[in-house]
């Protein structure tokens, strides 16, 4: 009994695997947000990471008022050294608000963010533990 409630314990438990390197395979591709109820008053229709193998990012956002920004050569890494595995984006467009469009230029305004790189079932970026908003991979 005591092992089934150990077992029970341990699958609810944030599920992950750390990846290796700096720029796993695994992250490298196009990542496209979910907007979901947590963020949903962002003021974003899209919100698109492309993470490059030799370490450089861009993002690709649209306003709901239609305006794009585009932030290019920027650099992320993993962290496989946190809890969970995170990421880090030198510059990301932080899009907690529509506020944070005002005064954007083309290459946008970004800020160094960590995000947590959750593996398991399907590989996901995390805005935010307590939102529902995540990248997902798209294939």
């Amino acid at each position: 009994m005591a092992t089934l409630i150990a077992l029970g314990t341990l699958s609810a438990c944030r599920s992950h695997k750390n990846l290796v390197g700096d720029h796993p395979r695994e992250l490298v591709g196009t990542w496209q947000l979910l907007i979901r109820s947590s963020c949903s008053e962002y003021g974003i229709t899209s919100d698109t990471l492309i993470l490059n193998a030799d370490g450089t990012f861009e993002q690709h956002v649209l306003s709901k008022d239609g305006k794009k920004i585009d932030l290019t050569g920027q650099r992320w890494k993993y962290d496989a050294n946190s809890d969970a595995g995170d990421i880090e984006l030198d510059k990301r467009l932080e899009s907690f608000s529509s506020e944070n469009f005002r005064g954007a230029t083309a290459q946008g305004v970004g800020t160094f963010e960590m995000l947590i790189v959750e593996t398991k079932p399907e590989p996901v970026i995390v805005l935010h533990p307590d939102s529902d908003c995540v990248y997902s991979k798209i294939h």
